[in-house]
């Protein structure tokens, strides 16, 4: 049956119209895509991630002194031995591990380092030294997701980073920790001995050292006096190391030398860099 001419050209222009809008979207969906492309994704810096981590290591040094889990004792040894694991591995991974527990329930894709910022694979600074010590990050946060610690496991655990040797499921037997599960409490353990480890490595760059000493002084100060200046640190200092003189061992010249040794020791160690 022949098809009505005039119908024929309605449905012609019909079908080009469509057509001429798809191709239109067409258009419009591969400018959008390309205006996509062309934004810049933010790429954060090493120095940038190192200040988050110095920020995080400083508000959470105070934590832990008010909450009695590092002691200014802690911090003597540290400034004048120069080697205090409790500081300089636990303090780290304690924050460290913050971060972590803190990206899991935020349900992030990266790791959060700060206000309205997020460390991701795409956005981390292209560095390989700097991709060996956080990579495993990303995987220790994907692990403690899968875990889905309560509010109580996580609290205990925090404690758990500062006071316990976390090397066997037995070290957690009198700790309170809420849960019995022995495969449970090895996985937490694993990630933490991961955590001290990677801090471990990267207390041996130089700047890091450097920085994290200054941190100590810092959090030493405080601890000490609000308005403490750094000489009279490093005269209590000095006082606390010498003690009393002993006359019986030695010569006494000799023994005052040596106070005096230790004395400076600890005012050299307290001069801000």
């Amino acid at each position: 049956m022949d098809r009505n001419p005039e119908i024929e050209k309605v449905d012609n222009n019909c079908c080009n119209e469509l057509e001429s809008k798809g191709q239109a979207s067409s258009t419009q969906l591969i400018s959008e895509n390309s205006r996509t492309l062309k934004w810049p994704i933010q790429q954060y810096r090493t120095m940038q991630v190192w200040d988050w981590l110095f920020k995080s290591y400083e508000v959470d040094g105070r934590i832990l002194l008010s909450d009695g889990l590092i002691t200014i004792k802690d911090i003597e040894e540290c400034i004048v031995k120069g080697n205090c694991k409790k500081l300089c591995i636990r303090l780290q991974a304690w924050s460290i591990l913050q971060c972590l527990l803190t990206s899991v329930k935020a349900d992030t894709s990266g790791i959060v380092i700060g206000d309205n910022a997020e460390l991701t694979r795409s956005n981390m600074p292209r560095d390989k030294v700097f991709e060996w010590f956080v990579g495993p990050l990303f995987v220790m946060k994907e692990q403690l997701k899968k875990l889905e610690l309560n509010e109580s496991e996580e609290a205990c655990l925090r404690k758990l980073v500062m006071v316990c040797k976390n090397e066997t499921p037995e070290d957690w037997n009198d700790s309170g920790y809420p849960s019995e599960d022995s495969v449970r409490r090895a996985q937490l353990q694993a990630i933490i001995r991961r955590l001290q480890g990677i801090v471990a490595s990267m207390s041996r760059i130089p700047t890091f050292r450097r920085r994290f000493r200054n941190l100590v002084k810092l959090l030493y100060i405080e601890a000490i006096q609000p308005d403490a200046s750094v000489h009279h640190i490093g005269e209590i200092l000095k006082a606390r190391l010498s003690g009393q003189r002993s006359s019986g061992k030695g010569s006494k010249k000799g023994g005052y030398e040596n106070d005096d040794a230790r004395g400076n020791k600890a005012n050299e160690n307290l001069d801000v860099v």
